[in-house]
């Protein structure tokens, strides 16, 4: 594979995205509903014709998804390549649903591939927590590490996986989670936090920070259940005000204008407006793979406007 190169002779399209300075904020794939599957692998592409996958189970998994708004992950530990282990020990399944308000996340240990069939994959798009599965309390951390879909994730991932090994947060290693030219990628669920462009110092303060119940804004590309202008809105607004609780502010509404779209958000007592014009960006590819680059929609604030004072901030 011949990877995109920048001017500066750096490679890969991560490379070429920093060099271009392109935005990562609004740019996290919008997904209610997930489900985790331990996998060691080796992991190909697409993740789910990996070796060691049943295909037969796999195939009646992917009929209950494929059409619904669920995404389907393999985890495995940092560092994980399955050659160690003896026996079959069991694997952790997670179903997971992401919500402002009523997120979840529901463990199921297995030994077979097939017994993941007796649950209701479905399950995790509703706000409701199945009654199946023990009930998780804490954050998830996946950081995409998927090489056969693309080098950067695994050549910048993996570092950010290990570095965050070890420690009290819970971290996997995942396949591919959209946004490969913004690797390092991390999501943080059930919550559905975003974070790209990351590196092991930069992730351990992320998610330290995210442990303590805040956001740093540096690296955040969005909430996945969020439209793309909100979560633009947000990571701008959260740029403004600096390290802010991970709920702090509150998505009021969204409505379309003739200019993009505004965006109403809650902190402190104080209503923000935020406006955000859709722009494309320059050409470039969207992964080291690309035939072809592409111009990819950027959401650019135009304005911040607290409403209670009427004092406005250029975006």
């Amino acid at each position: 594979m011949r990877l995109p190169t920048a001017p500066d002779g750096s490679r890969g399209c991560s490379a070429l995205a920093r060099y271009t300075g392109e935005p990562i904020s609004g740019t996290a794939g919008r997904t209610t509903g997930w489900l985790l599957i331990e996998h060691p692998g080796p992991w190909r592409h697409p993740a789910f014709t990996s070796p060691g996958l049943d295909k037969a189970v796999v195939s009646r998994l992917a009929e209950r998804i494929t059409g619904r708004d669920i995404k389907p992950q393999l985890i495995k530990r940092p560092g994980d390549t399955g050659r160690t282990r003896t026996g079959r020990p069991p694997r952790r399944a997670y179903f997971v649903h992401v919500s402002r308000t009523d997120p979840w996340v529901r463990q199921v240990d297995f030994t077979d591939l097939a017994e993941l069939l007796e649950y209701d994959t479905t399950a995790v798009e509703r706000p409701e927590p199945p009654s199946f599965g023990t009930a998780v309390n804490h954050t998830l951390y996946l950081v995409c590490t998927h090489a056969k879909k693309d080098p950067c994730c695994a050549v910048l991932g993996r570092p950010v996986a290990a570095a965050l090994s070890g420690g009290r947060a819970q971290v996997w290693e995942t396949t591919h989670v959209g946004g490969d030219r913004f690797a390092a990628n991390l999501v943080a669920l059930p919550q559905g936090a975003y974070f790209g462009r990351l590196e092991p110092e930069s992730a351990r303060r992320t998610v330290a920070a995210f442990e303590r119940g805040v956001v740093l804004p540096e690296n955040y590309r969005g909430r996945c259940s969020d439209s793309s202008a909100a979560q633009a809105a947000e990571a701008a607004l959260r740029t403004r005000l600096g390290a802010v609780g991970v709920d702090a502010l509150t998505h009021l509404d969204e409505e379309e204008t003739a200019e993009g779209v505004r965006v109403t958000l809650g902190h402190g007592g104080g209503l923000y407006t935020v406006s955000v014009a859709a722009v494309e960006g320059p050409e470039c590819p969207s992964t080291c793979s690309a035939l072809s680059p592409t111009r990819p929609v950027h959401h650019r604030v135009t304005e911040i406007r607290r409403d209670r004072s009427g004092a406005s901030l250029p975006g």
